[in-house]
């Protein structure tokens, strides 16, 4: 009988990730139709062509979920956007058109939207148009909803109210800074990208409104560091080159913010950091994207990106100490501490203090995330470890101390397993016990948890493993051996 319940149990759980996995596959294309349609039905009738050419796609995606699940929710619960009972991932792709409905919603005071099996385009479409033409300063807006709805006879359509729960200002606080860290952080990433884009066109680039945004991350780091920490944590396979080169930059303002940089001085470093990798932009993208290693004449191809870097920022940039300063440490950040490294240099120098600090930034990144020419990531704590081993020779030991110090023992980003069996991603460092930062708890002996918990272990006195003992981190693990993309618990 043990067994047969052991079966059914696990056949259940099966069953239960496939339909996550399926929601999580399906969620980010409806997303986007759910916001695409509702735009479309602001500027025109339910008559035009336009409309009808969306609201007819999101017709079909809302039946085929349907069909597979019973019927379709969407919700938010704590910032986060779900699909029925999967959590959906902000990625690159569809993190305006998630921000748009968690945010609309919310104006809306709607908790959950359902939409059950057997409803008609008509319905789907008179929904649409109610949600689009509301007006989200009315006094009461879920009951105007909920009463067009009711006359309208939309009877396959739910809707629940947001919970009314008041919420801490300091949380609010918190919840605007994060917000606003998102946004430039996606902003850096687009700013690399088009200046990668118009330097391989031979175009130059407004260093003004590059200046705005490094000023802008510098504002915004001074007031909340955490934030910048745990979101310089994120990996992205297929946006690799952008957002390693804003990693860089976010945490090479950390550490100069611990060296005492004036402000003035930070944004130069930050500047120089973001564009640390532009000579990259006219290497073959077949020897950038190779799956295998590299060749000795592949590698000295690669090798040239640092000159190469200099050429661009000085065909794209006008000359002043912002620019100068980010050619030298395009030019350095492959030299080791003792010359060695690339390029070659006939005469010894001492290297810039910004190459020495991106130099140390760029490695660790480089490490800890899937590169192409790199199939599995290090670890933060193991990156750190070989790094350490060669701090003479490669890297300045006392920046690199300071650097260790900044990521901690277990630096933010780290997947650790406790002595609960919990599994919890590293988000704050605790300088006071380095052994026992903050962490967001994802996972347990029974999966992925739907909405994470924080947890403090400086401040933890109870365990599920013992009675009384404090809950503590036993080690990193691989977040591949475990499928966990570690990416939608950042963002």
């Amino acid at each position: 009988m043990n067994k047969l319940a052991e079966q059914v149990t696990s056949q259940e759980r099966k069953q239960n990730k496939e339909n996550y996995l399926y929601l999580l596959e399906k969620g980010k294309g409806l997303v986007n139709l759910f916001y695409a349609t509702i735009r479309t039905a602001a500027l025109y009738e339910p008559n035009n062509d336009a409309f009808r050419k969306q609201i007819g796609p999101l017709m079909q995606a809302v039946r085929e979920i349907i069909e597979h699940e019973g019927e379709l929710s969407f919700s938010s619960k704590e910032g986060y956007l779900f699909l029925n009972q999967a959590r959906l991932r902000l990625d690159f792709e569809n993190y305006v058109a998630s921000r748009f409905i968690l945010e609309f919603t919310q104006k809306l005071q709607i908790y959950k939207l359902t939409l059950e099996s057997g409803i008609s385009q008509a319905e789907l479409q008179d929904l649409i148009c109610i949600l689009a033409h509301i007006d989200p300063n009315e006094k009461e807006p879920f009951e105007v909803i909920e009463k067009k709805i009711f006359e309208q006879n939309l009877g396959h359509i739910r809707l629940e109210k947001e919970r009314e729960h008041p919420v801490p200002e300091a949380e609010l606080t918190s919840l605007d800074q994060r917000r606003t860290a998102k946004k430039t952080f996606y902003r850096a990433i687009s700013v690399v990208r088009e200046f990668s884009q118009r330097t391989q066109s031979g175009k130059g680039m407004n260093l003004v409104k590059v200046k705005r945004l490094v000023q802008s991350l510098v504002d915004q780091i001074l007031q909340n560091e955490e934030i910048f920490l745990e979101l310089s944590a994120l990996k992205n396979y297929d946006e690799y080159t952008y957002l390693h080169s804003t990693n860089v930059c976010i945490l090479s303002l950390l550490l100069g913010l611990r060296l005492g940089l004036s402000k003035r001085e930070l944004c130069e470093l930050g500047l120089a950091a973001l564009f640390h990798d532009i000579g990259k932009v006219k290497l073959p993208l077949e020897l950038l994207n190779k799956p295998s290693e590299f060749d000795e004449s592949e590698w000295a191809k690669m090798r040239k990106h640092p000159v190469m870097g200099v050429k661009n920022l000085l065909a794209s940039l006008k000359l002043d100490p912002f620019s100068i300063r980010a050619m030298l440490v395009s030019f350095e950040h492959h030299l080791n501490l003792n010359l060695s490294g690339y390029p070659k240099l006939k005469e010894k120098r001492d290297l810039n203090l910004f190459s020495r600090i991106v130099s140390i930034v760029d490695t660790y990144d480089a490490m800890t995330s899937g590169r192409v020419y790199l199939k599995t990531p290090f670890p933060p704590d193991e990156a750190l470890r070989k790094m350490f081993y060669v701090r003479e020779k490669v890297y300045d030991p006392s920046l690199l101390k300071l650097f260790i110090n900044l990521l901690g023992v277990y630096p933010v980003g780290s997947l650790v397993l406790l002595n609960d069996g919990q599994i919890g991603l590293v988000t704050k460092n605790n300088p006071d016990n380095p052994s026992s930062p903050k962490v967001k708890l994802i996972a347990d002996q029974e999966g992925t948890k739907e909405v994470p918990e924080i947890l403090d272990l400086s401040q933890d006195s109870s365990s599920s493993a013992e009675p009384g003992a404090s809950r503590s981190i036993l080690r990193c693990i691989d977040p591949q051996k475990y499928n966990l993309d570690l990416s939608q618990f950042i963002l």
